[in-house]
């Protein structure tokens, strides 16, 4: 490798830019990949206005193929507000290979980016977060809308990462939708010993599990910032689309997020009761499309769920948690995702033969009180004045009202059976496909209302 400059600080970013865009050239011909138009520009300038945004001024440009057309166009960095330092590969040694290269022109701690993918992160907020939850590695992590053919992150609930699984699946596998979505942030000395001498490597395949067989301590980052892979021409068309309508910076977090929460049993998927496991889950026809159009809109979609099961005995927390990924199974096969899921585990009555009696509680998270919404409210930066309720019971529609939001009852799983003296719902609709489709209806009509009223002024 062939260190282009010398740089008196050393760099905080290092972005994989060697990518030869084999799958992109019916659109860009032998240009690089990272050197794909978006909305008018190379990804890799929308991925260096990012890191100037969040003050990373210092970056590696980790280069390979037809590496002069970026050093060209890019220079020292300085036109762009950034220092640009360039790691020429001379043999292409796979992106684990590469940023071990590169590695002595690298901050003690670093932010990694692939300069194929197109994102609106908030580089600094996930750099504190890295030091503040003493993490030595740290996986952007988020679901998305084709888990299937995607690496999986499992994590514990408090972020810890205990395995990468990489596509393809296991046959009959019940994993969370929490992906690899190909950023990262390193801490050098913990991970400078995984990274290859010679020969070709990958991290994702290869650093990643080579981490946790070694006791690193690799932490997962979930957020419902934007970033995407763009380098097919229908993903690269389908970012552009994104961008046009807004969805990054509505997923962005610089304003509060809207969001609609769900209830789960009865509204996204059919009510069998106490549900115990991951086979007797169904889901209502039209909840997938639904979720899907919310995904697609910028409204977050947050699951709050009682499960009183945990405190009677009948699931545990693992078993819970391949109820939820069979749940997130059936939606990303339909092309949908929830962005979050809370759950109150606690029930307040006792006297059930194999209860848990550490849950047996009244608590402040079972609805119809609002903590569990309130918790989201503060952890995902949501407007509740723009947000809203939908479920099947008026615990439901009450912890919506006391957490501010708007609200539907809908006519699936109870269909309000359960109304004692508890708030009225501000609209109704059959199922969760057609309240979203109301939701969205009226944030259009409000969205075009308040264009009209700043055009008038």
């Amino acid at each position: 490798m062939t260190i282009s400059t010398a740089i008196p600080t050393k760099c905080n970013v290092a972005i994989l830019a060697g990518g030869m865009g084999t799958r992109l050239r019916s659109r860009t011909g032998d240009i690089p990949k990272p050197m794909a138009h978006l909305c008018g520009k190379p990804v890799l300038e929308h991925l260096i206005d990012m890191c100037r945004r969040y003050g990373l001024l210092h970056i590696a440009l980790l280069v390979h193929h037809r590496h002069k057309a970026i050093s060209e166009y890019f220079g020292d960095g300085s036109k762009f507000g950034v220092a640009l330092t360039y790691c020429i590969e001379q043999d292409a040694r796979g992106t684990a290979g590469a940023l071990n290269d590169a590695l002595p022109v690298l901050d003690d701690v670093f932010v990694v980016l692939y300069g194929d993918t197109y994102a609106d992160i908030d580089l600094r907020r996930m750099l504190k977060w890295h030091v503040a939850s003493v993490s030595q590695a740290t996986i952007f992590v988020h679901p998305n809308d084709h888990p299937t053919d995607s690496d999986l992150i499992e994590m514990t609930s408090d972020h810890h990462v205990v395995a990468v699984h990489p596509y393809p699946h296991p046959a009959g596998a019940l994993l969370r939708n929490m992906v690899n979505a190909g950023l990262y942030v390193f801490s050098r000395d913990a991970v400078s010993a995984y990274l290859p001498e010679s020969g070709k490597s990958d991290i994702a395949k290869h650093t990643l599990p080579a981490l946790l067989d070694g006791g690193v301590h690799v932490n997962g980052y979930v957020s419902p910032e934007y970033i995407k892979d763009m380098g097919t021409p229908e993903r690269l068309d389908k970012v552009e689309a994104h961008i046009a309508s807004g969805l990054p910076g509505r997923l962005s977090g610089r304003a509060l997020r809207r969001a609609v929460f769900l209830d789960r049993d009865g509204t996204i998927n059919v009510e069998v009761g106490h549900l115990k496991e991951p086979d007797q889950v169904t889901l209502i026809e039209g909840s997938a499309r639904g979720i899907k159009c919310l995904n697609g809109s910028g409204h977050l979609a947050i699951v709050v769920t009682n499960q009183p099961v945990l405190a009677r005995g009948d699931v545990d927390p693992p078993g819970l948690e391949r109820i939820h990924a069979r749940i997130d199974q059936l939606l990303g096969a339909e092309g949908a995702y929830l962005d979050r899921l809370y759950f109150c585990p606690h029930h307040p009555d006792r006297g059930f033969e194999g209860e848990v009696i550490a849950l047996k509680m009244t608590c402040d998270c079972r609805k119809p009180s609002p903590g569990l919404i309130n918790r989201a409210i503060d952890d995902l930066g949501i407007d509740p004045a723009l947000s809203w309720m939908v479920g099947d019971s008026y615990a439901d529609v009450s912890a919506g009202h006391r957490a501010g939001l708007r609200t539907i009852l809908i006519e699936t799983g109870r269909a309000g059976s359960d109304q004692v003296n508890f708030y009225e719902p501000d609209h109704r609709q059959p199922d969760l496909e057609s309240a979203i489709a109301f939701i969205l209806a009226e944030a259009d009509t409000s969205g075009r209302e308040r264009v009209a009223v700043v055009d008038k002024q």
